[in-house]
């Protein structure tokens, strides 16, 4: 009986053994895995995951990328990455050979702010990076990637979306841009140098240097902290300061949505020795201009870019107004509101083709009297031709910004409420422009000279490779006597002049437009007065010019004048010019070239009243624009004085005077035929 209770026993103590097995199972398991992982942890290399890395963001861009140096990680809730010695292939086409590359590469991850949604990266640290873009004459740039890294790179749509960054140090940074269709070429050192702010936080200072245009380049930038980028409740502060060459920009304020870059609260500051090379950092076409210095309010609404309260100088002019530029058309578009209280009329010359005048130093309100009195001195002092030289050219010859008009459609108005011009009687300036798909037209623009008006419809059709310019200028109520008082002859004559020029020229300067035009210029006075004396001298009546010295000049009546020049391949030749007074008629021929800029006219003076000692020569007008000859015709002259001789010699030296005397046959001149004539259609 006792042996089958003990087998009892041992059958109970196995069944409970076989119960509590698989348990021991269990915990040996976890056990092995918890094993397996400190040694994992233990032994762990991470550059085990470089032939991965490598060949993921190969697939993922499209460009080789290798990993030379180590890769390193920690084992925390705030792990720091390191990779080294990173290099990415370039496009095949672009010049760089690598698009990014960088000696050493660390990031630190905050896993638990991770894991609940949001990206914190403590601390990112890069030394001797070096990134090259490039954008080809199409507009392909080398930074297009595959569509999936595309995708996740893209800009956050909203602040809060931006990684919270704690601190970013670049170290010994280098940046490349080169774009072929804006001729853009940079190379700039980049470094970040933290500084504390008055609220303890650190500010980010970001400072580059290099080229741009073959020129010097420089770069500053100072913003608010990068934990604030992600803060929506406080505009992010932002300071700019760019140079090329002698052109600075500065834009100083805050931004609502820095990520957007909108909300904006910046004024601009801008300064150099031309508008246009403006270009290269904004990429809006800009006309050349003298040196300026202007500031503004800088606005954005989506793709519209505003520039509101502007003010400063041009060259020796005021400019204040508004421009608007909307990036979101097909073409660029800008618009602009432009009024200036003062204008010099030399600031305007580059809109014409005149090229600046190098030695004129801007009258900026910075500079101090004694550098002001020097400029005006500088600038009263006309250019002196070099002796023995060729006669300087006075038609503009500066080229128009042809691919310029090609990039961009504008409206401009502009108004100027007084012009500064010596010795030309100038005022006010009223001038509207339109661009539109390579047309300029100019509609209208209303100058005063003279106490008249100039009106001119100017189109400037730069679709084609030869520019074709047409020109409608109508001259409206010019006053003689300003004219005549500017060139430092008063009360010598007065009178209104009124006319019309048409013409269409091609070239893509003003010399050579007109100097290839066609069509025709008008001129017409009816009534008016002139200096007796001057009469007398064109007529050269010695006599009656002997009288008026002796006894004071006196003004006589001026019947009409009429002038129809007709206008064929830069060629200018008078179909009729007569100014008639009631002592003489005056009519002209010959011709003006545009196109050499020459004068070929011979004066011929008609007396109507017998007068002793009068020569009867024509005057001939010869020579350059700007070197004009006045000289007597000296064979008529030569003619007339053998006569005298001949009659010397028959008869008696008294006799000779006959041929000097003008027996005054001419008629009064059918003025109103006349003005009919030349009165424009």
């Amino acid at each position: 009986m006792t042996i089958p209770e003990n087998r009892g026993k041992a059958a109970e103590t196995q069944s409970a053994s076989r119960r509590v097995r698989p348990w021991h199972w269990v915990l040996g398991g976890i056990g092995l895995v918890v094993a397996v992982l400190v040694v994992a942890v233990v032994l762990f290399d991470w550059n085990w995951l470089r032939n991965p890395a490598q060949s993921l963001i190969t697939a993922a861009t499209g460009r080789q990328t290798v990993i030379n140096g180590r890769l390193g990680g920690e084992w925390s809730l705030t792990p720091r990455f390191v990779i080294e010695d990173f290099h990415m292939a370039n496009a095949d086409w672009a010049r760089e050979k690598e698009l990014l590359s960088f000696e050493r590469a660390e990031v630190v991850i905050d896993l638990r702010q991770l894991l609940r949604g949001r990206t914190v990266l403590s601390d990112i640290r890069l030394v001797k990076p070096r990134i090259a873009l490039e954008r080809r004459a199409d507009g392909e740039g080398n930074w297009t990637l595959g569509m999936t890294v595309a995708k996740d790179v893209a800009a956050p749509e909203d602040r809060t979306d931006m990684p919270l960054i704690g601190r970013l140090r670049i170290e010994d940074g280098r940046f490349l841009y080169r774009d072929e269709k804006a001729g853009v070429d940079i190379d700039a050192e980049v470094a970040t140098v933290f500084g504390a702010n008055n609220e303890g936080r650190d500010r980010v200072r970001l400072g580059g240097s290099g080229t741009m245009h073959g020129e010097p380049f420089r770069l500053r930038l100072t913003g608010g902290s990068l934990l604030s980028l992600r803060e929506n409740d406080e505009p992010y502060p932002l300071t700019i300061e760019l140079t090329v060459g002698q052109t600075s920009a500065r834009i100083s304020g805050t931004l609502a949505d820095p990520i957007r870059f909108e909300g904006l609260a910046l004024e601009v500051a801008l300064s150099g020795p031309d508008l246009g090379k403006l270009q290269v950092i904004t990429g809006v076409p800009l006309p050349m201009t003298p040196p300026y210095d202007l500031k503004g309010r800088l606005h954005r609404d989506g793709k519209i870019w505003r520039i509101e309260n502007m003010a400063g100088r041009v060259g020796n002019s005021d400019l204040g107004g508004a421009i608007r530029i909307d990036t979101g058309r097909e073409r660029l578009y800008l618009e602009a509101d432009l009024h200036s209280k003062t204008l010099d009329y030399r600031d305007i010359g580059p809109l014409i083709g005149l090229k600046p005048e190098t030695e004129r130093a801007p009258n900026i309100a910075a500079a101090t009297s004694s550098e002001k009195a020097a400029a005006d001195s500088k600038t009263k002092e006309p250019a002196k031709p070099v002796a023995g030289g060729p006669p300087p050219k006075v038609l503009p010859d500066a080229p128009l910004a042809v691919e310029q008009l090609r990039q961009v459609d504008a409206r401009v108005k502009f108004r100027g409420d007084k012009v500064e011009a010596p010795n030309t009687p100038l005022s006010g300036v009223d001038l509207d422009l339109v661009l539109d798909n390579s047309v300029l037209h100019l509609r209208p623009l209303k100058l005063g000279v003279a106490g008249g008006l100039v009106d001119a419809d100017i189109r400037i059709d730069a679709r084609s490779n030869v520019v074709l310019t047409q020109y409608d200028v109508k001259l409206n109520r010019f006053r003689l006597e300003r004219f005549l008082e500017s060139a430092g002859l008063k009360d010598t004559g007065s009178g209104r002049i009124d006319g019309r020029i048409r013409l269409t020229g091609y070239g893509d300067t003003v010399q050579k437009s007109l100097g290839s035009a066609n069509g025709d210029i008008r001129l017409h006075m009816n009534g008016g007065t002139l200096s007796n004396l001057a009469m007398e001298l064109v007529g050269l009546d010695v006599a009656e010019a002997a009288r008026f010295w002796a006894g004071g000049d006196r003004t006589i009546p001026l019947r009409c004048f009429a002038a129809d020049f007709n206008v064929e391949s830069g060629m200018m030749t008078p179909r009729l010019f007569v100014l008639d007074t009631s002592d003489t008629t005056v009519t002209a021929e010959g011709n003006i070239s545009l196109t050499e800029e020459l004068l070929g006219l011979k004066i011929k003076a008609h007396p109507k009243d017998p007068s002793l000692l009068s020569a009867r020569t024509p005057i001939n007008i010869t020579g350059a624009f700007s070197r004009p000859s006045i000289s007597l015709d000296a064979g008529a002259l030569a003619a007339r004085t053998a006569g005298a001789v001949a009659l010397g010699l028959l008869l008696t030296p008294l006799a000779s005077i006959l041929a000097f005397i003008e027996p005054g046959l001419e008629s009064d001149s059918d003025c109103v035929a006349l003005l009919k004539q030349v009165q424009p259609g």
